[in-house]
Formats: structure tokens, sequence, C-alpha cells
């Protein structure tokens, strides 16, 4: 089981926090919070990232993946300070239409990815489970396209554009 060296965070954070690039420029970055210790890994050239949380002693306490700032992915793990693991959440279960099938539809309607505003999250809708997917539509005109797509056939549900928000 992963466990965290609490040893070396903290011969190495500034402000409660330490960063580090690993030999195969893995970006890892560690805190502490109320009752241990946290990490997120970011592998170059891949979507998602690994968060890690751990109690005081260093002992794993959840571990699962993210698609940044938008939606947990895969099957988090909880275990108890004994190392035991308690639960499993399966977040893509209830999702037929899979991360796989949107990255597709993605790239078949070449929408640049790291274009502002570009969002992926999922959640329900009317019928059910649903994706979202806002992209950057037009620069020029300050507007972003949004396609919420079924979580279970894959059906484009409704595509409307909406103005780029304030910066209030």
């Amino acid at each position: 089981m992963k466990t965290f060296d609490v040893e070396q965070f903290n011969k190495n954070k500034i402000n409660n926090r330490y960063t580090y690039i690993s030999k195969d420029s893995t970006k890892v970055e560690q805190s502490t919070w109320q009752f241990g210790y946290e990490e997120t890994i970011t592998k170059q050239n891949d979507f998602f990232q690994v968060y890690n949380k751990y109690y005081k002693d260093g002992t794993l306490k959840v571990t699962g993946e993210f698609f940044p700032d938008d939606f947990l992915k895969g099957i988090w793990k909880e275990y108890d300070e004994q190392g035991n693991l308690v639960k499993e959440t399966d977040y893509d279960a209830p999702y037929k239409f899979t991360w796989e099938d949107i990255l597709k539809l993605i790239k078949e309607r070449k929408l640049d990815m790291d274009a502002y505003g570009f969002l992926i999250t999922r959640g329900t809708s009317d019928n059910g489970t649903a994706w979202s997917i806002t992209y950057n539509k037009s620069e020029e005109d300050m507007l972003l396209g949004v396609i919420i797509i079924d979580g279970i056939t894959g059906k484009i549900i409704k595509e409307f554009d909406e103005p780029y928000p304030s910066e209030e």
C-alpha cells in the first residue's frame, strides 16, 4: 500500500506545501490538511490526475483519479487508519457513454481542449446521467458552445451557445 513520506515532506515543505518533478516528468504537489496530508500527481500527457489523502501517520486514507476541476473518474478507494479498505465508489458506473466516447466526440468535432472556457462535467439531467462539454466557439463573438450528452446512450440532448462569463 502507498504511504506518504512524512519525513521527506517536512524536510522540503515551504508554507506547508512541497512540489517536485520526478524522473519521469511527473509533477507531485503535496500539502497538509486538518487531519494529515494530501497530494495530487500529474503525469505528463495524461488527462487525469491522481489524488491521494493520507492520515497524519502517512497511511493512505483516500485515492482516486479526477479530470482537473471537473469530475471524479473510475473507482475511488477509502481506507481506515489500519490500512483496511472500507469503501469503493465507482464514479464511472452510471455512465455507459464513457470518457473514451466523450474524447472521440471531442476529436470528431475538433474541439480545442486547451482553449479558453473548455470544460467537461458530468452529472444528472431530466433523463438521468449526462455529460456536458463547454468549448470556445468564437473568440470574436465571445461565445462558448455547450453540448449536453445523455450519459447512457450518448445521444446529444441539447446544444446551445452562451456568452463568455463576465469578469466582474
